[in-house]
C-alpha cells in the first residue's frame, strides 16, 4: 500500500465567473476558485490513502457534450486543454508554460489527492466546460477544427506537454492557483484588486508585446439614451442628465494595472465590474468619450488580468524566454517541480 502526503483542501472558495474569450476559435477565459489562504501539502501530518498508486497520473473528466465522466491519462488530458486554451500557432515555450499551468490546476482539483473536484459534477475532478473548469477538446474535435493542419499542430502540442511532463507550479511547497487570461492590457493585476484575497504569487507585472492581439483594444458604442437606460436597469435611482454626461462621471479609482475599481456616475457609485457586465466589456480597463449622440467606451485587454497573460507569454517566448522564465515572471516567487517529488510517494 502506498500513501501520498497531500494537504486537504479545507479552504474557502470564491467562484469567479469570467466572460468567454474566443481567439482563433479557442476559449481564452478562465474560471477559478480562489483560496483565502495558502494550500498546504500536509495537514497535521495526515496522509491521504490511495488504493491505486497511479491515481495521480489519471484524472476523471466530465465531458460536457457527452454528459459523462471519462477517466483519462493526465498528460493526454493536458494536451486537450492546451489545444483548447491556446492557439497552436503560438511559440513552443508559451505552449509549454500553458501546459504547466493547466497541469497544476488539474492536480489541485483531483479528489484522490485531497482536492474538491468539480463542484458542478460530483465524482469528476474537472469538467470540460470552459465556463467552469478548463476547456478541453478531444482528438476528434481537434481534427475537425484544425483540418489539414491536425498532424502538425497536434505534434506541436504533444511536444509541449511531453517536454514538461509532470511539472507543476508551487509556492511555499503548495500547488498554486494558476490564474491566466488572454490579454492584460500591458500590466497584470494584483489578486486582491480582482478577488479581494491577497495571494503572494499573483502580483502585478508589466506585460509588454500584447498589442498584436486583435482584441487588445476594442470599442463599444451606445447611444446616450441607451447608456442611461442600461445604468438605470442596474440602479433605478440613478440621476443623470444626458446633455453633459462626461462631466457627471467622476471620482474614478483605478487599480495599479489601470483597471477601474470604482467610479461615480451621476449620483451613484458603481464598481468597474458593474460597468463591465452592464455593457458586456472585455475588461474593466475602460474609458468614455462622447461623439454626437453616442457614448464611445474604449476597452483595453481581455479577461480578469490576474496571473499569466497568454499573449504576454507568447511575446516573451518570441524574445527567447524559456517556459520556466515565463512562468516565474508572471507568478512571483514560484518554483517548478515534479509532481512525484511534491507528493512524496512512500511504500
Amino acid at each position: 500500500m502506498r500513501y501520498v502526503a497531500y494537504g486537504v483542501f479545507t479552504i474557502f472558495f470564491s467562484l469567479i465567473i469570467l466572460p468567454s474569450i474566443i481567439v482563433f476559435g479557442f476559449n481564452f477565459h478562465k474560471t477559478f476558485s480562489v483560496p483565502s489562504q495558502e494550500i498546504k501539502l500536509v495537514d497535521n501530518g495526515k496522509l491521504v490513502k490511495l488504493e491505486d498508486t497511479s491515481n495521480y497520473k489519471t484524472i476523471n473528466v466530465f465531458i460536457t457534450n457527452q454528459n459523462k465522466i471519462q477517466k483519462m491519462d493526465l498528460e493526454e488530458y493536458v494536451k486537450g486543454v492546451v489545444a483548447a486554451e491556446m492557439p497552436a500557432e503560438f511559440e513552443m515555450e508559451a505552449l509549454k508554460a500553458q501546459a504547466v499551468a493547466a497541469r497544476t490546476y488539474a492536480l489541485s482539483k483531483e479528489i484522490a489527492l485531497g482536492g474538491k473536484g468539480c463542484e458542478l459534477h460530483p465524482g469528476a475532478d474537472v469538467c470540460a466546460d470552459s465556463e467552469h473548469c478548463q476547456a478541453w477538446q478531444s482528438e476528434g474535435e481537434l481534427r475537425q477544427k484544425w483540418g489539414e493542419n491536425f498532424d502538425k499542430y497536434y505534434a506541436k502540442i504533444s511536444q509541449a506537454v511531453e517536454d514538461t511532463r509532470g511539472l507543476v507550479l508551487v509556492y511555499d511547497d503548495a500547488l498554486i492557483v494558476p490564474a491566466y487570461h488572454a490579454i492584460s492590457g500591458g500590466k497584470t493585476e494584483n489578486s486582491e484588486d480582482v478577488w479581494q484575497s491577497k495571494i503572494p504569487y499573483l502580483r502585478s507585472v508589466v506585460s509588454p508585446g500584447e498589442e498584436v492581439a486583435s482584441k487588445y483594444k476594442t470599442t463599444v458604442i451606445v447611444s446616450k439614451e441607451e447608456f442611461i437606460n442600461k445604468l438605470k436597469q442596474k440602479e433605478p435611482s440613478l440621476k443623470l442628465d444626458n446633455s453633459n454626461i462626461l462631466n457627471q462621471i467622476k471620482d474614478v479609482e483605478k487599480t495599479q494595472a489601470g483597471h477601474v475599481k470604482t467610479l461615480k456616475i451621476g449620483n451613484i457609485t458603481f464598481n468597474g465590474k458593474d460597468i463591465k457586465e452592464i455593457f458586456n466589456l472585455n475588461s474593466t480597463n475602460f474609458s468614455f468619450e462622447v461623439q454626437g449622440n453616442n457614448i464611445i467606451i474604449t476597452v483595453i485587454g481581455y479577461g480578469h488580468g490576474v496571473g499569466m497573460s497568454q499573449y504576454g507569454a507568447n511575446a516573451l517566448a518570441k524574445q527567447g524566454k524559456k517556459f520556466d522564465e515565463i512562468l516565474k515572471y508572471y507568478y512571483t516567487g514560484v518554483e517548478i517541480v515534479k509532481i512525484e517529488d511534491l507528493l512524496e510517494i512512500q511504500h
